[in-house]
């Protein structure tokens, strides 16, 4: 990835962190971390059970970014992976955010039916 390429994504993240902090979440860009990395957000309050994919690129990689999300989930011991893209043109807020549907039906769980869930 060429240096610009990284400023793009690092810029990218540290958007998305902002964004989550305005809607009232704490939300930080996490450390790189190579083949154990834990994804490229973190936070507290609740936050610290999701793991975070941010993709800032011209194409769009649905599967593997979801896919990423998910390894990052594992390594970071995260109940939920999610990829969130950059879409063209649009703000940080009209960013896709995506994850498989095993992930979404345990969202699910979590909000409508806490005693199943975990939590």
């Amino acid at each position: 990835m060429t240096n610009s390429n990284r400023r793009k994504g690092h810029d990218y993240e540290s958007d998305v962190a902002l964004y989550l902090r305005t809607q009232g979440f704490d939300c930080w860009r996490m450390a790189q971390t190579g083949e154990f990395d834990q994804g490229d957000l973190s936070g507290s309050g609740g936050i610290e059970e999701w793991a975070f994919e941010c993709r800032n690129r011209a194409k769009l990689d649905l599967a593997k970014n979801v896919s990423d999300a998910n390894a990052r989930a594992d390594n970071k011991g995260a109940r939920f992976g999610v990829t969130i893209m950059k879409r063209r043109g649009k703000s940080v807020a009209d960013s896709y955010v995506a994850m498989d549907l095993e992930t979404y039906a345990e969202v699910l769980k979590a909000l409508y039916r806490p005693d199943d869930s975990g939590f």
